[in-house]
């Protein structure tokens, strides 16, 4: 049996504007690692009415020149937003002076400034991840066939909410709807083995 998981889902990285599609994985039923169902996003505290989600608190939705309710926020929007609404840093302060442009030149963006240390590839909540573009994954679980499938010129960002003791991330991310959607990334697959992350 072949199930297909990705959707085909329109996100914009910032500046650019280029076009990209990063759906992770959401996996049915009990959904996380210890058996329980994934939270919404009202459970994680995100509040898409501050001002981190809109141009006067977040400036890649003022140079992206988006700031229109409701708004179908892009993955770097929204992983920068949550980075503020979390506390990590402020809007143009810090490590958020170099998280512009397309999301997959994050991690390079973040390896070539003074805060080159971190940048890592485990794991950890309160960070951001990275994918690189023209990412192609097929990887089998018992019967069944996921693939996934990053934008050949954007690449992918979202945020890491919680790592799991297996290694399992959760996800929040933008993927240009109105809301945030909140995904499993599960520990040994090709999608998390590609993951770098950005320490906040």
């Amino acid at each position: 049996m072949t199930k297909l998981s990705h959707i085909a889902l329109a996100i914009l990285a910032a500046v650019s504007l280029a076009p990209c599609t990063f759906p992770s994985v959401t996996y049915a039923g009990s959904d996380s690692p210890n058996g329980e169902s994934l939270p919404s996003s009202s459970q994680l505290g995100i509040n898409l009415d501050g001002a981190y989600y809109q141009a006067k608190g977040n400036q890649l939705i003022a140079w992206n020149n988006q700031n229109r309710g409701p708004h179908p926020f892009e993955c770097v929007e929204f992983a920068y937003g949550r980075s503020i609404e979390r506390g990590l840093f402020k809007n143009n302060r810090g490590i958020a002076t170099v998280l512009t442009g397309d999301a997959h030149t994050w991690d390079d963006r973040v390896a070539n400034s003074r805060y080159s240390k971190q940048l890592n590839t485990t794991a950890r909540a309160n960070s951001i991840v990275v994918w690189q573009a023209n990412l192609k994954f097929s990887w089998k679980e018992g019967n069944t066939t996921y693939t996934q499938n990053t934008d050949p010129v954007a690449g992918h960002v979202a945020f890491v909410e919680k790592v799991y003791p297996d290694g399992s991330f959760l996800i929040s991310e933008g993927n240009h709807q109105a809301q945030p959607i909140i995904r499993l990334v599960k520990a040994g697959t090709p999608v998390a083995a590609a993951a770098k992350f950005i320490y906040l």
